[in-house]
């Protein structure tokens, strides 16, 4: 049943359409935490709205409204709590497990497809350096895929993703497969020179920023780099190849775009995309 079907009756019928017809569900059998955005129309309603979305759901026990788009230092989402207290879950998808506070660190559900064809590319001793890396997702789906992987090199800012992640290289039983490293992306990845055989530049707003420091971080013998963007229509790739090419530019390295991707979208008419790169 749908949650619009389930609030009929709460909600005025003239507001019923404004009720969304999804939401996202972070967590498992052990307990789950559902995200929702609501309109200020639906304020009257959020609490029956967040009653309901348990009764779809059994696995939830807190609901939280998203509230504006990502911001400040570490671009978290600002959350309203509808329903519930504790928001720290456990998460499992595709033989791995993350364990997040939505509230503290960001991570989203609706990547894991990315995820997936990301880990499917890495190859055998890959040394792979992961900016932004929040809780560290996309290096327990590589492993997971890819035991034979060398070394992911995990580079976050944020101290509360930070103790996160090293929870969950103990989770995922990758101590030795990733190298956490917490700190800015701007100060520590200078440092590690031209070390990688793959690069992931995850943050779709603001990864622009690092990309001269991510281009510089792959191997000298040539490797690859993933950069995530947000590109509107009608040419969402558009931006975010004309950066690329200004980047690889400046480091003077020689840059073939080899795969585009739309991830998700990102906002009307927006879109998450990923660019991956041949850099020799």
């Amino acid at each position: 049943m749908r949650l619009r079907d389930l609030v009929r009756g709460v909600v005025p019928e003239e507001l019923i359409g404004l009720v969304p017809s999804s939401f996202d569900i972070v967590g498992s059998r052990s307990g789950a935490v559902a995200i929702i955005e609501l309109p200020d129309e639906l304020d009257p309603y959020k609490a029956e709205i967040a009653e309901a979305i348990t009764r779809m759901n059994r696995h939830v026990r807190a609901v939280l409204r998203r509230i504006g788009p990502r911001k400040g230092e570490y671009r978290l989402y600002e959350y309203e709590v509808l329903l519930g207290g504790r928001t720290e879950v456990l998460h499992r998808e595709h033989g791995y497990a993350v364990l997040v506070d939505p509230t503290k660190a960001y991570f989203s559900p609706r990547d894991q497809t990315d995820r997936e064809r990301i880990a499917s590319m890495v190859g055998e001793g890959e040394v792979v350096l992961y900016m932004f890396a929040g809780v560290g997702p996309y290096a327990f789906a590589i492993i997971r895929r890819r035991p034979e992987v060398g070394l992911i090199i995990a580079v976050e800012a944020n101290p509360d993703a930070c103790y996160y992640l090293h929870r969950n290289i103990r989770i995922n039983r990758a101590l030795g497969k990733v190298l956490p490293l917490c700190g800015d992306v701007r100060r520590l990845c200078p440092r590690l020179g031209p070390i990688a055989d793959r690069v992931l530049m995850t943050l779709p707003l603001g990864a622009v920023e690092f990309l001269e420091i991510g281009i510089s971080n792959v191997g000298r013998g040539g490797g690859y780099l993933h950069f995530y963007h947000v590109g509107g229509e009608p040419d969402p790739f558009g931006d975010a190849e004309r950066r690329l090419e200004e980047a690889c530019s400046a480091q003077g390295r020689n840059c073939n775009v080899v795969g585009r991707q739309l991830v998700r979208e990102y906002a009307p008419r927006a879109y998450k995309v990923r660019i991956d790169v041949k850099i020799k």
